[in-house]
This record gives C-alpha cells, structure tokens and sequence, in this order.
C-alpha cells in the first residue's frame, strides 16, 4: 500500500463558509454599510480574518498514513509531530455529524495503547480512512501471530 496523506477537509469549515456568505448578503442592508468608514473597515477584516483562519488550519495540518504507523503534523511556528504505530493501536473510532452525513466528511480517531491519540479532524472520506486504518492494523497483528 502507498502512503496516504491526508488533509483537512475544507467541508469541515462550512459553517464558516456560510457565516461568510451570510454577512456579505446581510452587510449592504445595515446601518453599519450607510455609516462606512471604520465599519467597512471591519467588515473586510472579519472576511479576510475567517478566510485566513481557514486556509492556515488546512495548510498546517497534516495526517500521513502508512501501512506500519500514522502520522499527525501540525503547527505553523512550531511543529508538533506525533506518531502512533499500527501495532500499538488499540482503538479506531470515526464520528460525523449531520452535516458529515450529507457530504461525507467527519473525524477519525486513533487511540494508542499507552493513551496516545491521534484525531483526523474533518477529513473527507472518513468511512475509507477508517477501513484502511482497520485493515492496516489487521494485516500488522495478523503477521505478529
């Protein structure tokens, strides 16, 4: 098997997207757009602040699956780098939400022996991530035994 990397999913930040949409239809009608100056200001930076947020979290965040380990990178000044082995997993879980549901993306959450966990937050294909991370803890406890 290749190794998978995996990002965060831009479908995780939808209720994001959609304060975005909603202040921008909104904003024209208020009194703060007939008042201008520091308002308009304000407004551009919540727009420009949320969008930032949104890249930065997808672009620093980082999960590479091989068929012996899986890795989390995450950080912008400082990087943080955990990494569990296949062969010490002792619990696989994946939660989605309605939203997921619909347009299928969730968490998936690795749970070492020794307490260490890992959390792929709001990737795309959960249900797949989840199998391949099952069938590579099989294979790996199938060839220890």
């Amino acid at each position: 098997m290749k190794n998978n990397e995996i990002k965060t999913s831009r479908k995780k930040f939808i209720h994001v997207y959609v304060f975005i949409i909603a202040v921008i239809l909104l904003y024209p009608s208020s009194d703060f757009y007939i008042k201008g100056g520091i308002y308009n200001t304000i407004f551009i930076s919540i727009i420009v602040i949320s969008v930032l947020y949104i890249e930065l979290s997808i672009m620093n965040t980082k999960y590479i699956i091989k068929k012996d380990n899986i890795t989390e990178i995450r950080g912008i000044i400082t990087k943080t780098k955990t990494t569990i082995p296949m062969s010490s997993v002792s619990h696989i879980s994946m939660k989605k939400n309605i939203f997921g549901m619909i347009i299928d993306f969730g968490d998936v959450i690795i749970t070492s022996f020794t307490g260490v966990v890992i959390v792929l937050e709001g990737i795309s294909r959960p249900d797949e991530i989840h199998k391949i991370l099952q069938d590579n803890v099989e294979h790996i406890k199938n060839n220890h035994f």
